[in-house]
């Protein structure tokens, strides 16, 4: 693995002083592809229990799942880059015990879809048709982990529903900071990441250096947020949920340790903070 990494550390430093555009288009092809790992086999078992439907996409059908009682209080489950619905089965089967009605989705490009490569646009996008869909009549609450907490901001903004509760199992905040750290893990060059970060301003059809989690909630109406974060994460550093924290009134944080930042989605603890929030 790590061969691997260096040699596309090389082809990216390389390309970058040879062609900067190509290599910013380039580097953000490499930056929107997902390593779809297998399937556990504690996830296999929400696939396997839960109801499935799909919503048809533009590039591929969106694969959706729902758990509980269809009159019960809805709660939307959102998984990570990376990742599956299933990694929210701990959640998904204890809110379908007392009676929520629980619906979740793989992202695009994740879990058992062909495409391999996706954006936070998207997946945005995704999730806007999934809540379409279902056409809620009453605010709900959403559930998500890393990724899938500012894909759930970013989609709430541009819409006109009311969110009950949040509940952010890890966030980012700046997405500049996450191509900026993306840039210093490839090795592209200044100019070359200038590109990149034109690729996908495009793509989201909003500059990269303006959005925000922060700045998406500002624009949602919701009651209240839980950010649960270790502090010490080294996959999202515990910085992003406390600016996050600190910017939204309506926020609470709960700080963790030793839970990780995938093992917390396991965590009976967390799960206890999080069913409790919600019923509160």
């Amino acid at each position: 693995m790590k061969f691997y990494l260096k040699i596309v550390t090389v082809y990216y430093q390389v390309i970058s002083y040879l062609s900067p555009k190509l290599g910013g288009k380039s580097a953000f092809k490499l930056f929107q592809k997902v390593r779809k790992k297998e399937i556990r086999k504690r996830e296999k078992v929400f696939y396997q229990k839960a109801r499935h439907f799909k919503i048809p996409l533009q590039k591929e059908d969106l694969y959706c799942y729902e758990l509980g009682n269809p009159s019960g209080e809805l709660v939307f489950l959102v998984h990570g880059w990376d990742s599956n619905a299933g990694s929210l089965t701990k959640f998904a089967f204890e809110l379908e015990k007392i009676n929520y009605r629980v619906i979740s989705f793989d992202l695009p490009a994740h879990a058992h879809a062909k495409a391999t490569h996706t954006n936070l646009y998207e997946c945005k996008e995704a999730f806007r048709k999934l809540i379409e869909f279902v056409n809620p009549q009453e605010p709900f609450t959403v559930i998500a982990h890393s990724f899938g907490s500012a894909m759930t901001a970013y989609t709430m903004a541009e819409l006109n529903y009311t969110v009950d509760k949040f509940v952010f199992l890890t966030t980012p905040n700046s997405l500049l900071e996450i191509f900026t750290s993306f840039k210093e893990f490839v090795g592209i060059t200044d100019k070359t990441f200038w590109y990149m970060l034109q690729n996908a301003s495009k793509t989201l059809h909003e500059d990269v250096k303006d959005i925000s989690v922060e700045e998406k909630l500002d624009r949602v109406s919701f009651t209240k947020l839980l950010l649960v974060h270790d502090k010490h994460d080294t996959i999202l550093p515990y910085r992003n949920s406390k600016e996050v924290f600190e910017a939204i009134d309506k926020a609470q944080l709960k700080t963790y340790e030793k839970v990780g930042h995938y093992r917390m989605l396991w965590n009976d603890a967390i799960l206890e903070d999080t069913l409790a929030f919600i019923k509160n």
